[in-house]
């Protein structure tokens, strides 16, 4: 009863210093008191295969052993933390060579001390590495989990892609001054079906204010006019860069949903590699944006939802040199469970750190894993927009691996008072 009683109160740690420092703390102390038992056995500092001899261990349990007495980050060290019966393997081969029953006697309760606090806080140890995970962000564990999630998703959804791309070049109207004008290429690379029966939306369109309501219209006109056939009922077919595509074309099909909302679906298809589509769509639009700080228009606020699982991801914003006010971008990526106004910020929802975007050259090549002339893409969107070349722009990019569908990756530039 006693050993229940001490497993289940909570620490003054706990109520003073919040889940991360407690936990922390907790895991300490059973690294200590295993630490102290391998020292009084002789066999400080030794290798897991010392360990493993002189204990008479089996080898996983010997490397167990040492990676969680030796890391010293103690949210990585607990990863390594041996399983009970394991523990007491140890506890008992440390006790034939003559460590002290009290020493053992520790090493047991710090044990049952730490597997009590994770029972109380998290149920389970999958559970408590998740928790210590939010409390103390690790991102090689981070990119590992993602990418668990992204072979997850694949198989229940059925669907996944190599890339998915957004790229969006800002430069002063030509028919107004106050406006801008924006070329916009985006889609997928290589997205294969796991499943026959499989339809897959990969376009959501509605083009909005803020608030949510509707925003001013504006000319928009495909790039490759070959891509955009004219569909009786449809009024914004999907606009393909025939080129980037696979031939021949992908099948979709548009139906318009709830609140204004269009959606372009990927018909069903082969499976696998041999089904593999990558599809690019490109438009210009003419005045679409206003190009000056006013008190409804402080920062400009560019968007990529993500809701196929994908390997990595590419957000690009390109500025004119003219585009002076546009301050440089920062980068945050959300979650959208909740199918939230792109918009509004939710303290929360962040599931990375807000960060500065990357500089680099415009149409600089994607991952090396994307099976696509991202270069040749670029260059090609703006001679076809009459832009010319796309070198003088400056050009900032989000990507990253793996992402966490449904998230949003936002990149934001405040906009000075003046170019």
């Amino acid at each position: 009863m006693a050993r229940t009683r001490s497993a289940t109160k909570q620490t003054t740690s706990e109520i003073e210093g919040g889940f991360g420092l407690a936990a922390e703390q907790t895991i300490r102390s059973a690294q200590a008191a295993f630490a102290a038992l391998i020292a009084d056995a002789g066999l400080g500092g030794s290798r897991a295969v010392d360990l493993a001899r002189m204990l008479k261990l089996d080898k996983t349990l010997a490397w167990k052993l040492t990676r969680f007495t030796d890391v010293t980050d103690p949210c990585s060290a607990f990863k390594h933390l041996p399983g009970q019966g394991g523990v007491e393997i140890v506890v008992k081969a440390a006790g034939s060579l003559g460590v002290p029953t009290k020493r053992l006697e520790e090493v047991r309760q710090a044990d049952s001390e730490l597997r009590g606090f994770v029972r109380r806080h998290a149920g389970d140890r999958r559970t408590f590495e998740a928790m210590l995970a939010g409390a103390r962000p690790d991102p090689r564990a981070e990119a590992e989990e993602r990418k668990a999630f992204f072979k997850a998703g694949s198989a229940i959804w059925g669907v996944r892609a190599k890339a998915q791309i957004l790229t969006l070049a800002l430069r002063p109207s030509q028919d107004d001054d106050t406006r801008l004008d924006c070329v916009q290429v985006s889609g997928f690379v290589d997205l294969e079906r796991l499943r026959p029966d499989v339809p897959w939306v990969i376009r959501r369109l509605r083009v909005h204010e803020d608030d949510g309501s509707q925003s001013e219209p504006f000319v928009r006109e495909p790039l490759d006019p070959a891509g955009a056939p004219t569909i009786e009922g449809v009024d914004r077919p999907l606009s393909l860069m025939t080129e980037f595509c696979t031939q021949p074309l992908p099948e979709i099909n548009q139906r318009l949903g709830a609140s204004g909302w269009l959606y372009d679906e990927l018909a069903p298809g082969d499976v696998g590699r041999k089904g593999a589509t990558t599809v690019i769509a490109g438009e210009r639009y003419h005045g679409a944006l206003p190009r000056h700080r006013s008190d409804d228009n402080t920062e400009g606020r560019y968007i990529l939802t993500i809701r196929t699982p994908v390997e990595h991801v590419q957000l690009d914003l390109l500025l004119h040199p003219d585009l002076k006010n546009f301050r440089w971008p920062t980068v945050l990526v959300t979650g959208n469970l909740e199918e939230r106004i792109s918009s509004e910020r939710v303290p929360g929802r962040e599931l990375f750190p807000e960060s500065p975007a990357e500089s680099t050259t415009a149409g600089a090549a994607t991952a090396s894993s994307v099976s696509i002339d991202y270069n040749k893409l670029v260059t090609d969107a703006f001679a076809r927009a009459g832009w010319g070349s796309p070198s003088p722009y400056r050009c900032f990019r989000a990507a990253i691996d793996h992402p966490p569908a449904p998230c949003e990756i936002t990149l934001t530039s405040e906009l000075a008072d003046s170019d």
